[in-house]
């Protein structure tokens, strides 16, 4: 499991970027803990992008475990809701 931070910002992007690349070959699906996320920024938006495209591409699933809706909102504004598969069912590749 990979737990955000609640405060998500580039400051912190290779720490986020490290724990991604260390759970990205996973089989099993891999469950994106973003219950305390209350900021998000772009480079965190990227990274978590990166790593749920990498994974669909080996149909490899990745879960999210609560809501945020500072992330939603985000993905929202970014067009990225369909392509992280935030919102209904909050799975990508699967079903949460």
């Amino acid at each position: 499991m990979i737990v955000l931070a609640s405060h998500c910002s580039v400051k912190d992007a290779q720490a986020l970027k490290a724990s991604l690349c260390k759970h990205a070959r996973e089989d099993a699906p891999v469950t994106v803990d973003v219950r305390a996320v209350e900021r998000v920024d772009t480079a965190t938006m990227q990274l978590l992008c990166a790593f749920v495209r990498e994974r669909a591409a080996r149909q490899q699933k990745v879960e999210w475990l609560g809501e945020s809706r500072t992330l939603n909102e985000a993905a929202r504004l970014l067009g990225l809701t369909s392509m992280l598969g935030l919102g209904a069912g909050q799975a990508a590749g699967g079903i949460a």
